[in-house]
């Protein structure tokens, strides 16, 4: 990940802030559409991420495997 681009962890910060203001009713009327629009980039965002590690620890679960059953037979 780049330096400008901002982690998962802020992501998600970001997001809490987001649902809070949204939930308290604190957004003005004016900047509603652009924190909910906000809010589902991240959403998009952090899921892509969790995919592309869930997909990576399986990847190396499996070459762990491999490499196990290799050693075994």
């Amino acid at each position: 990940m780049s330096e400008d681009q901002p982690t998962y962890e802020q992501k998600a910060a970001r997001l809490d802030e987001i649902l809070t203001r949204l939930d308290n009713s604190e957004t003005p009327i004016d900047e509603l559409a652009r924190d909910v629009k906000e809010g589902v980039q991240l959403i998009k965002d952090m899921s892509e991420t969790l995919r592309k590690v869930e997909m990576e620890v399986k990847d190396a679960f499996q070459e762990l495997e491999e490499q196990e059953q290799k050693s075994e037979g």
